[in-house]
């Protein structure tokens, strides 16, 4: 099978590149995005260091899947805890929505977006099952949007709004661009680096600091297990 693995901060990429070690056949670039090919368990893998945010997520899933073919999709980064979540843990998607896309002024439901029929994504391939059952993944919904979440107001809103378990700046601007390009199947495993609050800063910088091989393990016992 033929993974595209999609990170978003060069400061993810890196350690992970740099701990896979000897595995890395191939460093290379997608158009602007630095990539890499590695092989394991039968497995062939992409993977891609698109950059921080929705808008490079949407684009560099869209590049990525345009210049070449993929049974699967998978994203894999630091997220903050929302709720039954805590640092360290990790968990995997049922779904992923954009929070911050809002139209409610104008009578639509948060997070809806005019003409399409989907705007909560769901994840319920193959792939993404057989990601939940593996030992010591949790799974839930996960929530995007284009800012460090540190106000726990608006974490708690997000969490009535949308019942989701943790935040990101790209889940679900991936979910959207697999979703678009032909319900790619794709599943986002984010690691819990902080709990989205007024401590979120320091408690980030010290797991991208202290956990430089959190991205290689899991892609590693994903790849095991699927």
């Amino acid at each position: 099978m033929k993974y595209l693995v999609l990170i978003a901060d060069i400061d993810e990429f890196n350690p992970c590149k740099n701990s896979l070690g000897d595995l890395v056949k191939k460093e290379y670039k997608i158009k602007h995005m630095d990539a890499f090919d590695f092989s394991y368990n039968n497995h062939e893998v992409t993977v891609a260091c698109f950059g921080i945010g929705k808008v490079n997520a949407a684009i560099g899933a869209a590049l990525a899947l345009t210049l070449g073919e993929y049974d699967g999709v998978i994203n894999t980064g630091w997220s903050g805890a929302v709720s039954g979540v805590k640092k360290g843990e990790i968990i995997v998607s049922d779904s992923c929505v954009e929070c911050d896309f809002d139209l409610t002024p104008i009578g639509r439901l948060p997070g809806q977006k005019p003409g399409q029929d989907e705007y909560i994504y769901k994840c319920d391939s193959e792939l993404a099952n057989k990601v939940k059952a593996i030992d010591g993944f949790t799974h839930g919904n996960l929530g995007t949007g284009d800012f460090f979440l540190t106000d726990k107001v608006r974490r708690d809103k997000y969490k009535e709004l949308f019942n989701i378990k943790s935040f990101d700046m790209e889940s679900g601007a991936l979910a959207a661009a697999c979703y678009l390009l032909g319900k790619i199947p794709f599943v986002s495993i984010r690691k819990i680096s902080d709990s989205a609050d007024d401590v979120a800063t320091d408690e980030y910088t010290n797991s991208l600091s202290n956990d430089l091989t959190a991205f290689s393990d899991i892609i590693l016992k994903v790849l095991s297990n699927i």
